[in-house]
């Protein structure tokens, strides 16, 4: 996301920490603010909470001064993940997560960890709009439960070398909006088009849980 930043910092104790995010993400960066408000006697440089699906990180940039970071989405090598200090992916997604959790007022929000892995069919890319489930099945350690496929699903039955696990964070990289959708528990999914999440379905009796657009 290539918009204005803006740093918005508070005094916490002794330390003065940082958030570096866009100007319409002015209400989540306080609300990370909180969180490490929180542990007030614990901010030093490496010092992180887990919030969501990813940890914020504080970085120290001078005697006292911290920049809050978050996990490299863009970073293609799993198992080398990156820190940013702007914020504004990580916020947005964090946001959305929350938005469409609370859609489902019933259903207790289940987060997955932004490196658990999604069981995509290839033909993802490129496609208009795409439907995701999340059951309680596990192929692997990592695995969310969730799987990403083309909306809507072709009859015809496809060989397994169609299908790939990715890293959740990397969806972002397909369709942005499909991270929003990760924090439904299982027994849920949503049917995702390009700029927007379309309906929560209820994967029992297969019904329509919340319409939107969200």
């Amino acid at each position: 996301m290539t918009l204005q930043l803006s740093e918005f910092s508070r005094q916490i104790g002794a330390a003065l920490v940082a958030v570096n995010a866009a100007d319409s993400l002015v209400t989540q960066a306080a609300a990370v603010l909180d969180l490490f408000e929180s542990h007030s006697a614990e901010l030093v440089d490496g010092f992180s909470i887990q919030a969501g699906w990813a940890p914020f990180m504080l970085v120290e940039r001078g005697e006292g001064r911290f920049d809050v970071a978050a996990p490299d989405f863009a970073t293609k090598t799993p198992e080398h993940v990156g820190w940013v200090t702007d914020l504004t992916l990580a916020l947005w997604v964090l946001n959305g997560q929350v938005t469409v959790a609370r859609a489902v007022p019933d259903a207790a929000a289940r987060p997955i960890h932004f490196s658990d892995s999604v069981l995509c069919y290839r033909g993802i890319e490129g496609a208009e709009r795409l439907v995701m489930s999340r059951t309680s099945r596990r192929d692997a350690p990592d695995d969310s439960g969730w799987y990403v496929d083309v909306f809507p699903q072709p009859d015809q039955q496809r060989d397994p070398a169609e299908f790939v696990r990715w890293p959740a964070y990397q969806t972002l990289g397909i369709n942005k909006h499909i991270a929003r959708a990760l924090a439904l528990p299982e027994g849920y999914g949503a049917i995702v088009s390009e700029s927007r999440i379309d309906a929560i379905i209820e994967l029992e009796g297969n019904t329509v849980a919340v319409r939107g657009p969200l």
